[in-house]
């Protein structure tokens, strides 16, 4: 069995992958940068337990990291349980199945590279890709399926914490659909605020990438935990992808079955 592991700014998301080459079960927990290889070892083996696994069964396991802080501990936990040494997913394995073309490609982060060569197995080029996690990512791939570069800009959750934490009046909201645009309460405005900001955000910033990319049939590809929650107030046709950085990530080691170009 192959166990695929996102580290990211917030969370860690767990995945198998079955025979069929689909995501099967997944789990999550926090990220914390102060723990230890006990808790990274009792969170995955909690994983394991309730999804009735058998740690023997894994065999492959592969990570990809924006926290470099927690990178040994995780890859401990995961070689005690499982006596796996695990693969960090890096840009060797990225240049399988995508060009790329930026100033210094070892800085971009693997999550936003898995994502856009998820969204180049899954859809084809040219593509933008927006990952709603801790950060609002904006991926670009152009019609010679080379991502070109793209934008990293505050998350939805995070700008809303921000909000609340530096002005007092303001309280720490759920994120709940909001009932107008127009806001009758300060819960109500706080809400209409974050999604449909979020949503023009992300219309205006298509607006202005469209006339870069040269193409009529552009893709737009969301993901990431907020996507669910932003793209149904966007104006453009954005398709939802769930867990499109692990897709991204078994693409590359099965570039052939997409017809992707291979450097």
């Amino acid at each position: 069995m192959k166990l695929l592991i996102d580290i990211g700014n917030s969370t860690i998301v767990v995945a198998t992958v079955t025979k069929t080459g689909d995501i099967g079960k997944t789990w999550r927990f926090k990220t914390i940068k102060e723990e230890t290889v006990k808790f990274f070892r009792h969170e995955l083996w909690a994983g394991f337990k309730k999804h009735n696994m058998l740690v023997t069964e894994i065999n492959d396991v592969v990570i990809s990291s924006v926290v470099p802080e927690v990178n040994d501990d995780v890859a401990q936990a995961i070689s005690d349980l499982t006596g796996v040494i695990p693969h960090f997913f890096g840009m060797d394995d990225a240049l399988k199945a995508i060009k790329v073309d930026v100033e210094s490609p070892l800085q971009v982060g693997r999550d936003r590279i898995a994502d856009a060569i998820g969204a180049l197995s899954l859809y084809g080029a040219p593509a933008i890709v927006f990952d709603f996690g801790t950060a609002t990512t904006v991926g670009i791939i152009n019609e010679k399926q080379t991502f070109i570069g793209g934008m990293i800009i505050p998350g939805v959750k995070t700008s809303l914490n921000a909000l609340s934490s530096k002005a007092s009046q303001l309280p720490a909201i759920d994120m709940e659909r909001p009932r107008s645009i127009v806001g009758k309460n300060t819960l109500e405005c706080m809400q209409s605020g974050i999604m449909h900001g979020s949503a023009a955000m992300v219309d205006g910033l298509i607006d202005r990438l469209m006339p870069l990319i040269h193409s009529d049939d552009v893709k737009l590809i969301a993901t990431g935990g907020m996507a669910k929650y932003v793209v149904p107030f966007c104006q453009h046709k954005i398709i939802i992808e769930d867990f499109l950085q692990f897709k991204g990530i078994l693409a590359c080691t099965t570039a052939s079955r997409y017809n992707l170009h291979v450097v």
